[in-house]
Protein backbone atom coordinates (compact mmCIF):
# COMPACT_ATOMS: atom_id res chain seq x y z
CA UNK A 1 0.00 0.00 0.00
CA UNK A 2 2.94 2.43 0.99
CA UNK A 3 4.44 2.20 -2.34
CA UNK A 4 1.42 2.71 -3.74
CA UNK A 5 1.28 6.00 -1.91
CA UNK A 6 5.17 6.71 -3.08
CA UNK A 7 4.55 6.43 -6.73
CA UNK A 8 1.47 8.96 -6.79
CA UNK A 9 3.86 11.06 -4.71
CA UNK A 10 6.54 10.64 -7.23
CA UNK A 11 4.76 10.70 -10.33
CA UNK A 12 3.02 14.25 -8.94
CA UNK A 13 6.84 15.39 -8.07
CA UNK A 14 7.74 14.80 -11.57
CA UNK A 15 4.52 16.76 -12.92
CA UNK A 16 5.76 19.58 -11.17
CA UNK A 17 9.10 19.68 -12.00
CA UNK A 18 7.85 19.11 -15.70
CA UNK A 19 4.99 21.79 -15.29
CA UNK A 20 7.29 24.79 -13.32
CA UNK A 21 9.41 25.39 -16.26
CA UNK A 22 6.82 25.65 -18.54
CA UNK A 23 4.94 27.81 -16.60
CA UNK A 24 8.04 30.28 -16.40
CA UNK A 25 8.71 30.24 -19.95
CA UNK A 26 5.11 31.43 -20.37
CA UNK A 27 5.51 34.01 -18.24
CA UNK A 28 9.00 35.33 -18.93
CA UNK A 29 9.25 37.60 -22.19
CA UNK A 30 9.17 36.30 -25.83
CA UNK A 31 12.48 35.26 -27.06
CA UNK A 32 14.70 32.55 -27.79
CA UNK A 33 14.06 29.59 -25.78
CA UNK A 34 15.49 26.29 -25.56
CA UNK A 35 12.18 24.47 -25.23
CA UNK A 36 14.07 21.44 -23.25
CA UNK A 37 12.78 21.53 -19.58
CA UNK A 38 15.55 19.59 -18.39
CA UNK A 39 18.28 22.01 -19.71
CA UNK A 40 20.44 24.12 -17.85
CA UNK A 41 19.40 27.08 -19.34
CA UNK A 42 16.11 26.99 -18.77
CA UNK A 43 16.70 26.23 -14.70
CA UNK A 44 15.62 29.04 -12.15
CA UNK A 45 15.95 28.78 -8.49
CA UNK A 46 13.43 31.19 -7.06
CA UNK A 47 11.08 29.21 -8.89
CA UNK A 48 12.37 25.83 -8.49
CA UNK A 49 12.38 26.89 -4.67
CA UNK A 50 9.06 27.96 -4.71
CA UNK A 51 8.00 24.56 -6.58
CA UNK A 52 9.33 22.36 -4.07
CA UNK A 53 7.89 24.44 -1.38
CA UNK A 54 4.59 24.38 -3.01
CA UNK A 55 5.30 20.60 -3.46
CA UNK A 56 6.05 19.76 0.08
CA UNK A 57 3.51 22.06 1.65
CA UNK A 58 0.39 19.76 -0.61
CA UNK A 59 2.58 16.87 0.93
CA UNK A 60 2.13 17.58 3.70
CA UNK A 61 -1.61 18.69 3.41
CA UNK A 62 -2.36 15.34 1.43
CA UNK A 63 -0.77 13.19 4.10
CA UNK A 64 -2.78 14.92 6.86
CA UNK A 65 -5.88 15.03 5.12
CA UNK A 66 -5.84 12.44 2.47
CA UNK A 67 -3.71 9.59 2.91
CA UNK A 68 -3.43 9.57 6.47
CA UNK A 69 -7.08 9.00 6.70
CA UNK A 70 -7.27 6.89 3.75
CA UNK A 71 -4.80 4.70 4.55
CA UNK A 72 -6.09 4.29 8.00
CA UNK A 73 -9.38 2.99 6.21
CA UNK A 74 -7.89 1.02 3.75
CA UNK A 75 -5.95 -0.65 6.88
CA UNK A 76 -9.72 -0.79 8.39
CA UNK A 77 -10.66 -2.27 5.31
CA UNK A 78 -7.54 -4.94 5.11
CA UNK A 79 -7.81 -5.97 8.90
CA UNK A 80 -12.05 -6.36 8.72
CA UNK A 81 -11.75 -8.31 5.28
CA UNK A 82 -8.82 -10.60 7.18
CA UNK A 83 -11.59 -10.98 10.66
CA UNK A 84 -14.15 -11.87 8.06
CA UNK A 85 -11.75 -14.53 6.13
CA UNK A 86 -10.89 -15.66 9.68
CA UNK A 87 -14.64 -16.35 10.45
CA UNK A 88 -15.47 -18.20 7.54
CA UNK A 89 -12.98 -20.03 8.05
CA UNK A 90 -13.92 -20.72 11.25
CA UNK A 91 -17.29 -20.98 10.63
CA UNK A 92 -16.16 -23.53 7.63
CA UNK A 93 -14.23 -25.82 9.91
CA UNK A 94 -17.21 -25.41 12.49
CA UNK A 95 -19.79 -26.84 9.96
CA UNK A 96 -17.08 -29.54 8.85
CA UNK A 97 -16.58 -31.08 12.52
CA UNK A 98 -20.80 -30.66 13.03
CA UNK A 99 -21.28 -32.64 9.28
CA UNK A 100 -18.29 -35.16 10.89
CA UNK A 101 -20.15 -35.78 14.17
CA UNK A 102 -23.35 -36.54 12.20
CA UNK A 103 -22.00 -38.52 10.03
CA UNK A 104 -20.24 -40.44 13.26
CA UNK A 105 -23.76 -40.28 14.60
CA UNK A 106 -25.35 -41.79 11.60
CA UNK A 107 -22.65 -44.24 11.26
CA UNK A 108 -23.84 -45.36 14.92
CA UNK A 109 -26.96 -45.45 14.10
CA UNK A 110 -26.52 -47.71 11.51
CA UNK A 111 -24.52 -50.05 13.58
CA UNK A 112 -27.21 -49.82 16.48
CA UNK A 113 -29.89 -50.82 14.21
CA UNK A 114 -27.77 -53.46 12.54
CA UNK A 115 -27.26 -55.00 16.33
CA UNK A 116 -31.29 -54.62 16.95
CA UNK A 117 -31.86 -56.76 13.76
CA UNK A 118 -29.56 -59.34 14.82
CA UNK A 119 -30.72 -59.44 18.32
CA UNK A 120 -33.98 -59.61 16.99
CA UNK A 121 -33.65 -62.12 14.00
CA UNK A 122 -31.74 -64.61 17.09
CA UNK A 123 -34.26 -63.94 19.37
CA UNK A 124 -37.22 -65.40 16.56
CA UNK A 125 -34.59 -68.23 15.87
CA UNK A 126 -34.58 -69.23 19.54
CA UNK A 127 -38.12 -68.79 20.12
CA UNK A 128 -38.98 -70.66 17.23
CA UNK A 129 -36.90 -73.42 17.95
CA UNK A 130 -38.61 -73.31 21.70
CA UNK A 131 -41.88 -73.00 20.21
CA UNK A 132 -40.70 -75.82 18.10
CA UNK A 133 -39.58 -78.18 20.75
CA UNK A 134 -42.66 -77.52 22.80
CA UNK A 135 -45.02 -78.63 20.12
CA UNK A 136 -42.78 -81.81 19.93
CA UNK A 137 -42.74 -82.83 23.71
CA UNK A 138 -46.67 -81.75 23.79
CA UNK A 139 -46.90 -84.36 20.46
CA UNK A 140 -44.78 -87.11 21.92
CA UNK A 141 -47.08 -86.57 25.50
CA UNK A 142 -50.44 -86.94 23.29
CA UNK A 143 -49.26 -89.43 21.65
CA UNK A 144 -47.88 -91.29 24.28
CA UNK A 145 -51.26 -90.64 26.09
CA UNK A 146 -52.97 -92.04 23.02
CA UNK A 147 -51.30 -95.06 22.81
CA UNK A 148 -51.94 -95.86 26.61
CA UNK A 149 -55.65 -95.00 25.86
CA UNK A 150 -55.43 -97.59 23.27
CA UNK A 151 -53.74 -100.25 25.06
CA UNK A 152 -55.81 -99.37 28.18
CA UNK A 153 -58.90 -99.86 25.84
CA UNK A 154 -57.20 -103.07 24.09
CA UNK A 155 -56.80 -104.63 27.70
CA UNK A 156 -60.10 -103.70 28.87
CA UNK A 157 -61.71 -104.80 25.45
CA UNK A 158 -59.78 -108.60 26.26
CA UNK A 159 -60.90 -108.87 29.48
CA UNK A 160 -64.10 -108.10 28.85
CA UNK A 161 -64.36 -110.92 25.79
CA UNK A 162 -61.98 -113.23 28.06
CA UNK A 163 -64.69 -112.44 31.31
CA UNK A 164 -67.95 -113.39 27.94
CA UNK A 165 -66.23 -116.33 26.79
CA UNK A 166 -65.91 -117.74 30.35
CA UNK A 167 -69.58 -117.10 31.10
CA UNK A 168 -70.57 -118.71 27.92
CA UNK A 169 -68.32 -121.56 28.32
CA UNK A 170 -69.28 -121.83 31.82
CA UNK A 171 -72.81 -121.65 30.81
CA UNK A 172 -72.74 -124.17 27.75
CA UNK A 173 -70.94 -126.46 29.87
CA UNK A 174 -74.12 -126.43 32.32
CA UNK A 175 -76.62 -126.48 29.70
CA UNK A 176 -74.45 -129.72 28.05
CA UNK A 177 -74.09 -131.05 31.37
CA UNK A 178 -77.85 -130.56 32.06
CA UNK A 179 -79.81 -132.05 29.31
CA UNK A 180 -78.35 -134.47 26.79
CA UNK A 181 -78.32 -133.00 23.58
CA UNK A 182 -78.62 -134.64 20.07
CA UNK A 183 -76.69 -132.92 17.13
CA UNK A 184 -79.74 -130.26 16.49
CA UNK A 185 -80.06 -129.41 19.90
CA UNK A 186 -76.71 -129.15 19.93
CA UNK A 187 -76.35 -126.72 17.02
CA UNK A 188 -79.35 -124.95 18.07
CA UNK A 189 -76.96 -124.29 21.61
CA UNK A 190 -74.05 -122.85 19.91
CA UNK A 191 -76.05 -120.87 17.89
CA UNK A 192 -77.88 -118.57 20.98
CA UNK A 193 -74.33 -118.64 22.74
CA UNK A 194 -73.17 -116.70 19.75
CA UNK A 195 -75.82 -114.43 19.28
CA UNK A 196 -75.80 -114.16 22.64
CA UNK A 197 -72.14 -112.93 22.03
CA UNK A 198 -72.82 -110.62 19.88
CA UNK A 199 -75.76 -108.74 21.10
CA UNK A 200 -73.53 -108.36 24.71
CA UNK A 201 -70.55 -106.73 22.28
CA UNK A 202 -73.11 -104.57 20.58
Amino acid sequence: MWKRVLSCLLVLAIGLAIAAPILASESAPAEKVDMNPFSLSNFQRDLALWTAVVFFCLLAILWKFAWGPLAAALDRRERGIADQIAEAEAANQKAKDILAGYEQKLADAKNDVRGILDQGRRDAERLGRELLDKAKEEATAEHGRAIQQIEAAADAAVKSLADQSAAMAVELAGKIVRAKLNPADHAKLIEQAVSGFTASRN
